[in-house]
Parts: C-alpha cells; structure tokens; sequence
C-alpha cells in the first residue's frame, strides 16, 4: 500500500459525512485555499480539510517462520482544518469552528475500526485508540474574516500478509 492510498481512503470516509460547513477534504495541500470552492450562497462559515501523513512506521511480524508473515505500516494521520468565517461576532465563528472539529470526530469514530473499509490491508485500525486535537489561535484577516486552523490527528494502520 501507498501513502496515496491512505490518504485517499481518510478524504473519502471524511468526505463521506457530508459535514456541514466543511467544503473540500483534499489529499495534498494547494498552494493556495480558496474559501469559496463548494461554497453555498449565504454560507457564513468554511473549510477546507488537508489529509497530511507526517511520518509512518513498518514492522515486519514473523508469524509461522522466514517465510511467512504479516506487515503493519502505521501512518500518523494530520488531518489539517483551516476554518474560515464571515460571522460578525467572534463568538459565533468559534461556535461553528467547534461544531465542525467535532462532526470531524464523530465521523472518525463512527467509522469503527476500519473507517468503513471492508478490506483490511486498504485500514486495518483506525483512529484507534486515540484521536488528538491541536488548536491555533484565531486571527482576523483582511475584510474582517475569522481564520481558525485545527489538526486532528490519529493513526492509520494496514496489516499486510508478507
């Protein structure tokens, strides 16, 4: 399995949820975030997801003998969450910030193990046994937006008969 695969199976089982004000779940970051994709008319508040993989680990379990085993790759998963809000009072922008960090959540843990994936060498586990958040701070920028970033990050694991 590849990078590329993982990153695609998380964007999917997120994009999945269809989660009120996040409008795009990309497997790379652009060079630069356009609030407007997918936007609704209307729509005070945004985001944009980024699936970012910021290292992984692969052991080799021997079960059986040489010959014969299975391989586990675990990818540390930084979901990235750049929240931007056209809400006049601060307090509703964060109010929708902290609504869609935990629908992002929710949508982890109702996935199970597997993030939905029947095939077990596409996720293995998932989300398991722990999802973590980081905040940053939220900014005013030019024309009186709201940005907030998030990164909500877990682990992926595949098992692979070797």
């Amino acid at each position: 399995m590849t990078r590329s695969v993982v990153r695609s199976a998380v964007a999917s089982w997120i994009s999945q949820a269809s989660i009120t004000g996040l409008n795009q779940v990309l497997t790379t970051f652009p060079k630069r975030i356009n609030f407007q994709v997918n936007s609704q008319p209307g729509q005070l508040s945004r985001a944009a997801g980024v699936v970012f993989i910021s290292g992984e680990r692969e052991n080799r379990i021997a079960v059986g003998g040489a010959s014969n085993g299975w391989k586990r790759t675990d990818y540390d998963v930084d979901f990235q969450v750049f929240h931007h809000s056209l809400e006049p009072d601060a307090v509703d922008a964060m109010t929708s910030f902290d609504t869609l960090i935990e629908a992002i959540k929710t949508q982890l843990r109702a996935g199970g193990h597997t993030l939905g994936y029947a095939d077990n060498t596409i996720i293995w586990e998932a989300a398991e046994p722990s999802i973590s958040v980081t905040y940053g701070e939220p900014a005013t920028v030019n024309g009186g937006a709201t940005e907030t970033w998030a990164s909500v990050r877990f682990t992926v694991t595949q098992m692979i008969q070797a």
